[in-house]
């Protein structure tokens, strides 16, 4: 390796780092004092790129170029004010899985108001010809940009460092960084603080995307592709630390430029082991610090009363078969296409009924759930394609093969909680992306497996059951999620089920109570995985082919919508998210080619407006027109001796 190639792969990952420091470093700034973990931040840095682009289209030469650079983070920094002080200030006091959802929101909003605005096509921002050029430098050819870019990320982290550490507000930052509690008995007006941080730090994801557009191509949705290796970055060095993330981003564009060159068929795969590994050996990052995990009673308990309400849809055998009686007569006044959706919605229910067993029985967000449902799939297309199984017996291994998959994984996320938790299992459902993206030998690659082969399944004197027609997968869908679910309810409604809520509301209580917390989480994980491979294995199934985007983190963040849609601390509430989500995810996709950004403002106004979801408004309304009746507190008692 002569020098001239070293110093071009030097340049080009320090190129790499300077634009992953000054998105990631905005991201870590808002989490230290905001405690958000901000998916807009993505599309802020989107909004910065095209905002040079649209101010080069009428300023032209260097000076004309400075100006765009200058003014795009300034435009992205009034979009961000208003954001925090029209949607994100409203919130705050709600638990951090809706703050959560309303930057995702957005994030659908902005990228379709973007490609109204500018249009789907990918944009090149023209540089000046004096920055368009390149030199000479130890013996390798480097573009002058380069140059520019890798001096002027340095320059803007000292300028952090001189804001944060020798002015005024920037001690007032750190210390509310620190203790939150304490900055505001002192009286710092939080409200303020918190307006110029979110601000301050889409200025940085401004400049990143400003800076970056030139080197790159623009096009919506680019944000999406950043925000992931920003999360990345800020979770190695540590969530809060501006040092952490500057030494993150060198990390990750070292390992970037040399997974290239060394080993191009696993570079996708490099950045996540790094993430792994520093997770499960130092959970709060290279230079960050344990954040405090508050209990379930310290925070907002006003959507709890969900799990206790009146409308409970579990106290009556009837009421539980009475829709699944209804849904076995669809098939003789509904054509093929509502079976399929139908199909469509029974597979989502099951996925978001295992993921609610993590998230609103136990308490932990998972952001990995789709790796699970990936291996399901994997599993059923691979054994009827390669192994020669028949159908049933390859549905039966999906849920096994993924439930010790998830054991596996779980036994290092268990370890974790919170914002780590959650990282972790980002981190992990990444890693078996990559793997399932790049494997073309097993997996197929990014072409996936097509046309897998479902068997016709014998019944013995009742003949065989022939999956090949809609009716037929439609019943045996149905009739799979229906055993599963009610698994899930008696797993949920067991004494087991309530040390997972014990654990939910005071993990620390539990503890003194000698509840092995870790063997629980542990075992709830492994449940849940498994009943999400076997909605996997029903997908497989039913599409008759899988590709990788199924495991994409983005796949993972489905059943979350479902849940919250529905209500978090209901059993039912997932079922009826998913059948919103899929309804309005396939009807809208049909209506308009907007589809996101009115999806996304669904999102928003279910966060805003009902934060409980749509059964727990129910079952809210439910509990008050009991309470003028009377009738609240008898049915509480009642209630409570049963649970």
């Amino acid at each position: 390796m002569d020098l001239s190639f070293l110093t071009v792969q030097v340049l080009s990952a320090l190129r790499q780092a300077a634009f992953l420091f000054l998105i990631s470093s905005g991201l870590t700034l808002i989490f230290g004092v905001l405690n958000i973990l901000n998916f807009a931040h993505g599309a802020l840095y989107m909004l910065g790129a095209y905002f040079v682009y649209a101010l080069t289209l009428h300023l032209t030469g260097p000076a004309g170029f400075l100006v765009a650079i200058l003014a795009a983070p300034l435009g992205v920094a009034l979009i961000a004010t208003a954001i925090e002080t029209g949607l994100l200030r409203r919130i705050y006091k709600q638990e951090e899985i809706y703050q959560l959802l309303l930057t995702y929101a957005l994030v659908l909003i902005i990228d379709d108001l973007a490609k109204i605005v500018f249009g789907p096509e990918f944009k090149s921002i023209p540089k000046p010809e004096m920055l368009s050029g390149s030199v000479t430098l130890l013996g390798g050819t480097v573009p002058v940009y380069t140059l520019l870019v890798v001096v002027l990320a340095p320059a803007v982290a000292l300028l952090l460092w001189y804001l944060l550490y020798r002015t005024k507000t920037g001690k007032v930052v750190r210390a509310t960084s620190s203790d939150r509690e304490m900055a505001d008995a002192l009286g710092i007006n939080m409200s303020a603080l918190f307006t110029l941080v979110f601000a301050f730090g889409a200025v940085l994801a401004g400049l990143g995307g400003a800076l970056a557009g030139p080197a790159r191509t623009v096009f919506p949705g680019v944000g999406t592709e950043v925000i992931i290796e920003s999360f990345v970055v800020v979770v190695i060095g540590g969530l809060g630390n501006l040092w952490g993330a500057l030494i993150g981003s060198i990390l990750i564009g070292a390992l970037e430029t040399i997974g290239i060159i060394v080993f191009p068929e696993f570079e996708m795969s490099l950045i996540y082991l790094l993430m792994v590994a520093v997770l499960v050996v130092r959970p709060w990052g290279l230079f960050g610090r344990p954040l405090k995990v508050k209990a379930l009673s310290e925070k907002n308990l006003a959507m709890e009363a969900q799990e206790i309400s009146p409308v409970h849809f579990s106290a009556h055998p009837l009421a539980r078969w009475a829709p699944l009686l209804l849904l076995l007569l669809v098939p003789l006044f509904a054509g093929r296409f509502y079976q399929y959706l139908l199909t469509q919605i029974f597979i989502a229910s099951l996925m978001a009924i295992a993921f609610n067993l993590l998230l609103g029985t136990t308490g932990l967000l998972s952001f990995g759930q789709a790796a699970f449902f990936g291996v399901g799939a994997y599993t059923v297309g691979l054994l009827l394609t390669k192994g020669g199984f028949t159908t049933l017996p390859a549905l039966l291994l999906a849920p096994v093969v993924a439930g010790v998959a998830a054991g596996v994984i779980g036994f290092f996320c268990v370890r974790l909680s919170g914002v780590h938790f959650a990282m972790l299992t980002l981190a992990f459902g990444q890693l078996i992306f990559t793997v399932a993206f790049k494997w073309y030998g097993l997996t197929g690659g990014d072409n996936g497996i097509q046309g897998i082969p479902v068997r016709p399944i014998p019944l013995g004197p009742l003949g065989v059951l022939d999956l090949g027609s809609t009716q037929a997968m439609f019943y045996f869908v149905l009739a799979v999620v229906g055993l599963s679910v009610e698994l899930l309810r008696r797993f949920r409604s067991s004494p087991f089920g309530a040390t997972l809520k014990a654990i939910r509301e005071n993990g620390q209580r539990a503890s003194f109570l000698g509840v092995n917390i870790k063997l629980y989480q542990w075992t709830a994980f492994v449940v849940a995985g498994a009943f999400t491979g076997l909605a996997g294995g029903l997908f497989a199934m039913m599409e008759k082919s899988i590709s990788p985007e199924i495991i994409h983190w983005s796949k993972s963040a489905e059943p979350v919508f479902m849940t919250i849609i529905g209500g978090i601390y209901t059993f039912a509430g997932p079922a009826v998210g998913a059948v919103v989500y899929v309804i309005l995810n396939s009807y809208l996709v049909a209506w308009t080619e907007k589809w996101a950004l009115v999806l996304g403002l669904v999102l928003l106004t279910l966060v805003l407006l009902l934060p409980g979801g749509v059964v727990g408004f129910v079952n809210e309304k439910a509990r008050q027109s009991l309470g003028k009746l009377g009738c609240i507190r008898k049915w509480s008692f009642s209630k409570s001796a049963t649970s």
